[in-house]
């Protein structure tokens, strides 16, 4: 009686331990490239995260993102370098066209965001 007690407590505690793993995080990159076929700019998005990470070949001042049918601006931010990080949380599902300005450059990208899970979001 005691062995079988023992094997249901230890079964109990390996269920409950596994029941409660956090889900695996996904990390998805997204790449637009200039017309020659160099890396512009990257967009780094991992699941768990509240934010994505933006990254630009060339130090960037600022990053707009605007609603695709009217081009109305819906977030942005002013920038000095090369990476900063976009809240996903500031945004609604949707697509977005996504600015990127360098000294150089206007780098446009469309963006989808989908909050499927509280900080979930995608960019394509």
């Amino acid at each position: 009686m005691k062995k079988i007690l023992f094997t249901l407590a230890i079964t109990l505690t390996g269920l409950a331990t596994y029941a409660q793993e956090a889900p695996k995080e996904t990390v998805t990159k997204y790449v637009t490239t200039f017309p020659n076929g160099e890396e512009a700019i990257t967009i780094t998005d991992k699941s768990n995260s509240s934010s994505m990470e933006l990254a630009s070949a060339d130090n960037f001042y600022k990053y707009e993102i605007l609603e695709t049918a009217n081009h109305e601006l819906v977030h942005g931010e002013s920038n000095s370098g090369k990476i900063c990080a976009i809240d996903k949380t500031k945004l609604e599902e949707g697509t977005y066209t996504l600015k990127v300005y360098t000294e150089d450059f206007v780098i446009t990208s469309d963006i989808t965001i989908s909050n499927d899970e509280a900080t979930k979001g995608s960019i394509q």
